[in-house]
């Protein structure tokens, strides 16, 4: 986890939203306390159609892609 003062935010602001974007926590501190901390936002749930598309296409053998999709989420067939 990185951390920089409050102080330091203002010249360092272009690093602080590179590291959150690479999914790096900052903690901000003021007079040695931490008085913030600023996450990356929670990622998107994956696409299991969209990947299930581009492995095996528009029409797979065997089993549907809804079903491959279910299956793969933990649901029944």
């Amino acid at each position: 986890m990185k951390t920089t003062s409050v102080q330091e935010v203002p010249q360092q602001w272009a690093d602080i939203l590179r590291w959150v974007a690479n999914g790096e926590e900052v903690e901000m501190t003021h007079q040695d306390r931490v008085v913030a901390r600023l996450v990356p936002a929670a990622a998107p749930s994956p696409d299991f159609l969209a990947r299930a598309k581009a492995v095996w296409g528009e029409t797979p053998p065997g089993k549907t892609l809804s079903t491959i999709v279910s299956e793969d989420r933990g649901g029944a067939s």
